[in-house]
C-alpha cells in the first residue's frame, strides 16, 4: 500500500479489505469506542469445554486473520504510519470466567467494554459460565480482521468443529474448502506487477469518481460539521405489499432489489439537489472464488458507484445503475486511502479518510441481496441436547468523537439508507446528520424516494 512502511521489515502491510477499516479507525479520537465486532453464543445442555476450546484453536490456526497482531499501537492522529502486523505462532487462549446466572448479562456486558489490545491479538475469547449447563461464549474480534459477512461463517465453523469432536463422522460429506492464505493474499497484491496494475487501476477510478463529484459533498443547511455526530432519521418502511411488487418489478427488470433501492435512492437524492451525477457507497465481496469464500478476514469492501441521474426512462435508469454497481463491484480490490488520497490531492497517509468519504449517498440492505441479517436466538446446528443461539448483547458506548474535521465532514455530508427485510417486508430509515443536514429537505428526499418506489411498482408497462 502507500502507507510509510514498517520498521520491522517481517511485518505485514495492508490488506486491500483491511485499508478501509484502518482509515475508519484513525477517522476517530483515542478515546471514541473501539471498532470491534463481537459474536456472543448461549449454550444451554451439557457443554464439552475441552472440545470448545479445541475448536476455538483449530479455527484460528486454519484462518490466519484470527492470529494477527498489529506490531506497534495504533496512534490517535490520522496522519500516523500504519504500524504493520504480524502473525503469531499459536492461537489464543479460551479465558473462563463463573458467575451466577442473574449476573451473567452483566458480566457479558463488562468482557465487552474492555477494548482489545491489538499489539497482544487482535481476537479474544471468554467463557462465561453460570452452571453445568448454562454458558456464553463471548468472541471478540477487531475490525481490522472480523466484520458482518464474517459471523456466519464462524458460528458454521464452530458448530462443525465442535460436532466433529463429540461426534466424528456425523457430517464428512459437508466439510468445507480449506481456506486461502490470508498472508498469501496479502503478498500476491504487494507483487510488482500487481502493484503496478492497481497504480494504474487507482489513477483510471479516480479521474472517474472526480467527475461524479468525489470532492463535492452535498451541501449542508443547518449548520456547522461538529466533532461529535449527532443523526436523526425519516423511516423508509415498505408494506409487505409493495415490498412483493417492488420484488416482481426487480425480476422483470432483471436487476437486484439492492439495484432497485439504490437507483431509488440516488434519484431522490439528485431531485432534491439538483444533480445528475452522484456517487454512492455500497460494500461488495467483488468476485471471489470458491476457497477465498472460506478465508475469515476476506470481508466486503467499501467501494464508490458512480450514478448519472439524468433524463432516463426508468427501465434504462435500473439497467445504468445495475451496470454501475456490477462495474464497481470490480474495484473491491482497490484500497480507499489510494483512492481518496489522489482525489483529494493530498500525499498518502495524511489525515485519515471516513468510510463514506468519497460518496454522497450509502445504502446497506440486510436480510435479501445485500449482507445477512443477524439472527438472535436462532439456534444452531450443534449436537442434539446441545441448544446454541446467537445473543444481541452489545455495551452502551459514547458516542465516537471524529478526529478532525475532513473526517467529521466525511460522516455529515453523506446521506446513509439502511434497509432490512424482515418478514416479506422492508423496513429501515435515511439518517442524516442533525448538525449539517436540515431535517426537513432530508424529510422531502425520503418522499421522493418512496413516490419513486411507488411508481416502479404500481407501473405495469414501464
Amino acid at each position: 500500500m502507500t502507507h510509510h512502511p514498517p520498521a520491522d521489515p517481517t511485518t505485514l502491510p495492508l490488506f486491500s479489505r483491511q485499508d478501509w477499516c484502518w482509515e475508519w479507525t484513525r477517522s476517530y479520537t483515542a478515546d471514541s469506542p473501539p471498532i470491534e465486532s463481537s459474536e456472543t453464543l448461549l449454550f444451554r445442555g451439557p457443554l464439552d469445554t475441552g472440545a470448545l476450546r479445541d475448536t476455538l484453536a483449530e479455527i484460528a490456526t486454519r484462518h490466519e486473520a484470527l492470529r494477527l497482531h498489529l506490531a506497534a499501537d495504533i496512534e490517535p492522529d490520522p496522519s500516523a504510519a500504519w504500524p504493520g502486523q504480524a502473525l503469531r505462532d499459536a492461537p489464543g487462549p479460551l479465558d473462563t470466567v463463573r458467575t451466577g446466572p442473574q449476573e451473567s448479562t452483566a458480566e457479558v456486558t463488562r468482557i465487552l467494554t474492555r477494548p482489545l489490545d491489538p499489539t497482544d491479538r487482535m481476537m479474544r475469547t471468554t467463557l462465561v459460565s453460570t452452571g453445568d449447563e448454562e454458558h456464553l461464549l463471548v468472541a471478540q474480534f477487531h475490525h481490522l480482521i472480523f466484520d458482518g459477512t464474517s459471523h456466519l461463517l464462524f458460528r458454521d465453523l464452530l458448530a462443525h468443529g465442535y460436532h466433529e469432536r463429540v461426534a466424528p463422522g456425523h457430517d464428512a460429506a459437508k466439510r468445507r474448502t480449506e481456506p486461502v492464505s490470508y498472508t498469501g493474499l496479502i503478498s500476491g497484491e504487494q507483487a510488482p506487477e500487481a502493484r503496478a496494475a492497481l497504480r494504474g487501476r487507482v489513477s483510471a477510478l479516480a479521474a472517474e469518481l472526480r467527475a461524479h463529484g468525489a470532492a463535492d459533498p452535498l451541501p449542508g443547511d443547518a449548520g456547522a460539521v461538529v466533532a461529535e455526530a449527532e443523526f436523526g432519521s425519516v423511516p423508509l418502511t415498505l408494506t409487505a405489499e409493495r415490498t412483493r411488487l417492488l420484488l416482481r418489478r426487480a425480476r422483470a427488470e432483471r436487476v437486484t432489489l439492492h439495484t432497485l433501492l439504490l437507483a431509488a435512492l440516488s434519484h431522490a437524492v439528485s431531485t432534491e439537489y439538483g444533480r445528475d451525477r452522484l456517487l454512492g457507497s455500497v460494500y461488495t465481496h467483488g468476485r471471489t472464488f470458491p476457497g477465498a469464500r472460506e478465508t475469515l478476514g476476506l470481508f466486503s469492501n467499501v467501494v464508490p458507484v458512480p450514478l448519472e441521474t439524468g433524463s432516463q426512462s426508468p427501465p434504462a435508469f435500473l439497467r445504468a445503475v445495475h451496470d454501475s454497481v456490477q462495474r464497481a463491484s470490480n474495484s473491491a480490490d482497490l484500497p480507499l486511502s489510494e483512492i481518496a488520497a489522489q482525489i483529494m490531492d493530498r500525499p498518502p497517509g495524511d489525515g485519515a479518510y471516513y468510510r463514506s468519504a468519497l460518496a454522497h449517498l450509502e445504502l446497506r440492505l440486510s436480510g435479501v441481496t445485500g449482507w445477512l441479517p443477524e439472527e438472535p436466538n436462532r439456534p444452531l446446528p450443534f449436537p442434539p441436547g446441545l441448544a446454541v443461539t446467537p445473543q444481541a448483547l452489545h455495551p452502551d458506548h459514547p458516542l465516537p468523537v471524529f478526529a478532525g474535521p475532513q473526517q467529521a465532514l466525511a460522516c455529515a455530508s453523506t446521506l446513509f439508507a439502511d434497509l432490512e427485510m424482515a418478514d416479506g417486508a422492508l423496513t429501515g430509515s435515511l439518517w442524516y446528520e442533525n448538525h449539517y443536514h436540515d431535517a426537513a429537505r432530508v424529510a422531502r428526499v425520503g418522499r421522493i424516494f418512496g413516490h419513486f418506489l411507488q411508481r416502479l411498482s404500481e407501473q405495469g408497462d414501464l
